[in-house]
């Protein structure tokens, strides 16, 4: 049942994640495709960590944990909790300072004991999550600090955690599980396409956004309001 639900919300986490990244940032279908993402991510990385646990699968524990904190802390970026903010902030700034230190003591005593890979992929896997977590959770003091960053860097921390969320979610499809796509569609194109596809958008979007942010689309959506309250 689990590994049943786990496939599911993967595969609906993929499917509107990629539709999320396809529409018009800002607009209804973004925010509902962005909104299946998240909620379809929450299940997948928690069912995920689950079984990876119950398996003694480190690399893939960890890998589901930091993929559900970036997750949602993308999603909080962006709508903000109304009450508690700076405990609900504190509370997952310390889930990603805890995953960051575990995953990287893990890996650094793997590699101090002869060990080369942990469940089947390099040791140095787990210690590039370890850093990613530990770098997200080091960018949350600051939110805690400020209490509120500006809409521009709101955006910013929203997109690339977003994006490395689907990227992980991508790879972790497209490269570990290359089994269930069929032999004859199974290349270097189909596997390593997606993942290259996602890092490439993710990394055009943070540009935009710090450089431009959403000026242009904010002030079409402003006209456009304009003309129809004027009718």
């Amino acid at each position: 049942m689990l590994v049943f639900l786990h496939i599911l919300t993967g595969t609906v986490a993929l499917i509107s994640g990629a539709l999320s990244f396809a529409v018009t940032k800002g607009s209804n279908l973004h925010k509902k495709f962005g909104l299946a993402f998240v909620l379809s991510m929450i299940v997948m990385t928690i069912s995920g960590a689950l079984l990876a646990f119950l398996a003694t699968e480190k690399l893939n524990m960890v890998a589901g944990l930091v993929t559900f904190y970036l997750v949602v802390t993308a999603y909080l970026t962006v709508h903000p909790p109304k009450n508690n903010a700076l405990i609900i902030h504190s509370i997952f700034m310390t889930l990603g300072f805890t995953i960051g230190v575990y995953a990287i003591y893990t890996g650094l005593t793997a590699l101090n004991n002869g060990l080369s890979s942990i469940d089947g992929n390099p040791v140095q896997a787990i210690i590039v999550f370890g850093v990613i977590s530990l770098l997200a959770a080091a960018l949350d003091i600051r939110v805690i600090a400020k209490g509120r960053l500006k809409h521009k860097w709101q955006l910013v921390r929203h997109v690339w955690r977003i994006g490395f969320a689907m990227l992980i979610a991508t790879a972790s499809f497209f490269l570990g599980q290359s089994q269930v796509i069929p032999d004859a569609m199974r290349n270097i194109y189909t596997l390593a396409g997606p993942v290259l596809l996602v890092l490439c958008l993710t990394a055009y979007w943070v540009i935009r956004v710090s450089i431009w942010g959403l000026k242009k689309r904010t002030t079409a959506q402003t006209q456009t309001a304009a003309a129809q309250s004027s009718r």
